[in-house]
């Protein structure tokens, strides 16, 4: 049996912060825990992303940021980071990456 993948109408699109947490976070990983954690975490990015193109909605509503302007939801991409983002036509922005071992207003007050 084949199963195809349906196209998503969605593109993702990362903020240049967001891209920057994430060079900084896996270079961490790398460095800490060597390659094969790298390679998990960067499978774990790309298994998130082609979750959010098929699901834009699946992340929870992120209530630090309930007052902003866009809708912003997180979705869980290891135990010690969320992906920030919010959907706007076509498009995922992928807003920030938090770490959850930080203060959680601190990361929320941050982001533009």
């Amino acid at each position: 049996m084949i199963l195809l993948r349906s196209m998503s109408k969605y593109k993702i699109q990362w903020a240049a912060e967001a891209r920057s947490r994430w060079r900084e976070t896996a270079a961490y990983i790398r460095e800490e825990w060597g390659m094969t954690a790298l390679r998990k975490f960067k499978k774990k990015t790309e298994e998130s992303q082609d979750q959010l193109e098929e699901f834009p909605a699946l992340g929870k509503i992120e209530p630090l940021l309930a007052d902003r302007n866009e809708l912003y939801r997180s979705i869980v991409l290891t135990e010690q980071n969320k992906i920030i983002y919010f959907v706007k036509n076509d498009t995922i922005y992928i807003a920030d990456l938090w770490d959850t071992r930080r203060e959680p207003k601190g990361q929320a007050s941050q982001l533009k």
